[in-house]
């Protein structure tokens, strides 16, 4: 690409880049997510599986799930509005961008990612 950059002018070399395949790394940095998660970026603190800035997505179900339906509520509100001390000494951000609907979304996205009881 070098060769190719060398040769083009500014604006040409930026259409050349722009056309480029992404890097493999960068194809989805969401696999795994919801649809809504992924738009709304929830990975860049949670991964489906081990833990980033924040727990889990899987942990986080794991230990609400157990909590019944009204979580669902507590945990939207916890991605609008952030929260603190449940998960140790990093906050969670407010995400005021999110709205309340979709933060209820992702909740049940999230809580259904529990394992199914033996009952």
């Amino acid at each position: 690409m070098s060769a190719l950059r060398l040769r083009l002018k500014p604006a040409r070399a930026l259409a050349a880049i722009l056309i480029l395949p992404p890097l493999a790394i960068a194809a989805d940095p969401g696999q795994g997510l919801s649809p809504l998660a992924a738009k709304q970026h929830c990975d860049e603190c949670h991964a489906l599986q081990e833990t980033r800035i924040g727990p889990s997505f899987q942990a986080i179900a794991l230990r609400y799930s157990i909590e019944g339906p009204a979580v669902e509520e507590r945990l939207a509100g916890k991605i609008v509005y952030g929260g603190a001390g449940n998960w140790g000494n990093i906050p969670m951000v407010a995400n005021e961008r999110v709205s309340l609907e979709d933060a209820r979304a992702i909740a049940h996205w999230i809580l259904s990612l529990a394992p199914a009881s033996g009952h």
